[in-house]
């Protein structure tokens, strides 16, 4: 057998050790927890709902935020100081501290603009 041949034949005989010895873990089937409404109330008179959802395995949590006009906007949390702070880091973000909440939207300069302020949690 020439070198070449030998060669080849443990570099196949390594690759089938080292894919043997891989362990595949199972597929773990994530779910979704959460979702309960929780309704705010603006200084404006306007009311917003918030869903707060959590994946199964906690990898990731986010809010699906509802506006007056029927919007919806998702949103990952992120991290944050104090309190919670969800957004997309594009259009729109959702801060909570407690019962209060308030939201920030860029403007056309990408400057963040409070949209709704001094909300909290209606009873």
């Amino acid at each position: 057998m020439s070198f070449r041949k030998f060669g080849f034949v443990i570099a196949v005989f390594c690759a089938m050790l080292a894919i043997g010895g891989v362990s595949f873990a199972e597929d773990k089937v994530l779910s979704v927890t959460g979702g309960e409404p929780v309704v705010y109330s603006c200084d404006n008179g306007d009311r917003l709902v918030a869903r707060y959802y959590s994946l199964s395995d906690e990898s990731l949590n986010f809010v699906k935020v509802t506006f007056p006009d029927g919007k919806e906007y998702t949103l990952p949390q992120v991290m944050s100081a104090s309190g919670a702070r969800y957004t997309d880091d594009f259009e729109l973000s959702w801060w909570i501290k407690g019962d209060e909440a308030y939201v920030e939207k860029r403007d056309d300069q990408g400057d963040w603009k409070p949209l709704y302020s001094d909300c909290r949690v209606s009873e």
